[in-house]
């Protein structure tokens, strides 16, 4: 699937990503709308949030649009985009910080914290992990810390 974020909303059909491989056909054809439209224009551009539902209005895995307010954008990317990896992880982050060692090939990760407010799931440490192996961004549904320093990094949070 295709996870994309911009300043204002974070979206994805977030429930079903959790327990989906990325391989599913759904994500094939994700892949394949986004690959016709960069194909279609000669300079790339995301598409906006009411394209992707319509694009997914017939689909049994229908895009779920976050409500305003419950994400806040940090790091030097508003937007970002990119096929998806998923982590589970309530009020602990080292399956986090594993993930985002290794190669991210401009992928996004989707971390369901559990929504918890008592524990940072990533820091800038973590965050400049994200960086370096090349990850497009990350949606945390939970809590981050050290946002003065994420925000100077070139990565979307």
């Amino acid at each position: 699937m295709i996870a994309a974020a911009t300043s204002r909303l974070a979206f994805s059909s977030y429930s079903s990503l959790l327990n989906k491989s990325i391989t599913s056909s759904p994500t094939l054809k994700t892949t394949a709308i986004m690959t016709k439209r960069m194909k279609a224009t000669s300079n790339f551009q995301l598409p906006t949030l009411a394209d992707l539902c319509d694009d997914h209005v017939n689909s049994p895995t229908r895009l779920s649009v976050v409500e305003p307010g419950l994400f806040f954008q940090f790091g030097k990317l508003p937007r970002f985009y990119g096929q998806i990896q998923t982590v589970r992880c309530f009020e602990s982050n080292p399956t986090v910080r594993e993930v985002l060692s290794s190669p991210g090939y401009h992928q996004v990760l989707v971390v369901d914290g559990g929504g918890s407010k008592r524990v940072a799931i990533m820091g800038d440490q973590i965050a400049k992990l994200a960086v370096d192996n090349n990850w497009a961004g990350v949606i945390v549904n939970g809590c981050i810390r050290d946002s003065a320093i994420i925000n100077e990094l070139n990565i979307g949070v």
